[in-house]
């Protein structure tokens, strides 16, 4: 997986990287999936903490869409992933 440095924790670069490849969105269940391949030890409790915390601190906003799935939208407005989408893109 083509990790950039977003953040000191490598699952938490891993899936802004996955969200910024996939639009901006993404399913918990297929962030959950493309995760394992290379963290084996991933699990559905374990994302969910991560969601939170990245939720707590405005990276992502996580909107329940049924009672087992979640859409996971990336917060295009922090500066520092604005900056490094600029950065990208250029």
């Amino acid at each position: 997986m083509k990790t950039k440095y977003w953040n000191i924790n490598p699952i938490i670069n891993a899936i802004i990287d996955i969200l910024i490849d996939s639009k901006g969105e993404a399913l918990d269940r297929r962030i959950e999936e493309l995760l394992k391949k290379d963290y084996k030890y991933i699990n559905q409790f374990y994302l969910q903490e991560i969601f939170m915390k990245m939720e707590s601190a405005n990276i992502i906003k996580v909107f329940r869409i049924s009672k087992n799935k979640k859409r996971i939208i990336l917060n295009k407005d922090t500066k520092t992933i604005k900056k490094k989408i600029v950065e990208e893109s250029l």
